[in-house]
């Protein structure tokens, strides 16, 4: 943890400030240490460089799972493509213009992939995950200046309240209990005059009924087991589904044929049918959570569903 995050944190029981005591550190980092809450008393680790109001992974352990293993497939410096960059410009229209100089806070931030894009358009950037994630993003991208990390439950955020010039949240929200609730912790966080980008998962017709079918026994399944199928079944099933006559087949058991290798595909394929919670939602849906929010500028991209928008100036 780098000393400067603790202006931004206040505990997520009373909003109060941090006492820090350090136990071990580097120039740069502080490996081990207590948060100490100013008003409620309350005591939050620092364990392993990162700040922890959690002590489970609660709801999120399939992320946990996935992202240990594939630590780097989805960031570009590490990956050597530049598809996260696309995805982040696609599903969020944050621009460099936007965000240099800014404070930016990414809502489950995984690995990092996004923590890295929204960093290189100079802003400052906290990425917080309730997943172990965060231990793979700070082997990953940690030990940069301006980048933050730490493990914090959504519906209990550790954050000070409009800070944040942008607040995003890509791929997300529809894997926490309520969609919508989780969606109405964020516009606080913002600012006046500030942006709020979400993108979430779109109702895709038989394609999502297929899919909830089989996740109806999937989410059970020990995750070791499932991403073994997972790599037996799918690119069996994307030759299945480009054959005349048995294509149909395929179709009822549906996975990830993205066209980025089989890599991604075994990857997008077990995050669709482990996480214990995975909702859909329409466009209409999305835009009238952020005008109930009071919103302004509010606008659906390209890429359903992806909405953003601002928080009114006084």
């Amino acid at each position: 943890m780098k000393e400067s995050l603790l202006q931004y944190l206040v505990c997520p029981e009373c909003k109060a400030s941090f006492d820090l005591a350090v136990e071990a550190r580097d120039e740069q980092e502080i490996e081990q240490g207590k948060l100490h809450c100013q008003g409620c008393s309350a005591t939050y680790p620092i364990i392993k460089w990162i700040p922890r109001f959690v002590g489970t992974d609660s709801y999120a352990e399939s992320f946990s799972f996935q992202w240990k293993i594939h630590r780097k497939t989805q960031v570009d410096s590490l990956a050597g493509h530049g598809e996260s960059r696309k995805d982040f410009a696609e599903k969020t229209a944050l621009t460099k213009s936007e965000l240099k100089g800014g404070l930016v806070l990414d809502v489950g931030c995984g690995t990092g992939r996004y923590v890295e894009i929204a960093a290189s358009f100079g802003a400052e950037v906290i990425g917080f995950d309730l997943s172990y994630a965060v231990d793979a993003a700070f082997a990953n991208m940690g030990r940069r200046a301006g980048i933050h990390l730490v493990q914090a439950d959504l519906f209990k955020m550790p954050f000070r309240h409009a800070v944040f010039d942008a607040v995003y949240s890509i791929g997300v929200l529809h894997h926490t209990p309520c969609t919508r609730e989780a969606f109405g912790c964020l516009p606080p966080l913002v600012k006046p005059g500030g942006v709020l980008a979400i993108w979430v998962y779109v109702w895709a017709g038989s394609h999502s009924m297929y899919l909830n079918r089989v996740r109806s026994i999937t989410v059970s399944l020990p995750k070791p087991l499932l991403y073994g199928l997972c790599w037996v079944c799918v690119p069996i099933l994307n030759v299945i589904a480009r054959l005349p006559l048995i294509w149909k087949i395929a179709l009822r058991v549906p996975i990830s044929d993205q066209r980025r290798g089989l890599l991604w595909d075994v990857l997008d394929t077990f995050d669709s049918y482990s996480p214990r919670y995975r909702w859909n939602h329409t466009p209409s849906e999305v835009r009238e959570w952020f005008e109930t929010a009071h919103l302004e500028e509010v606008e659906a991209l390209s890429n359903a569903v992806s909405v953003r928008g601002r928080r009114p100036r006084p």
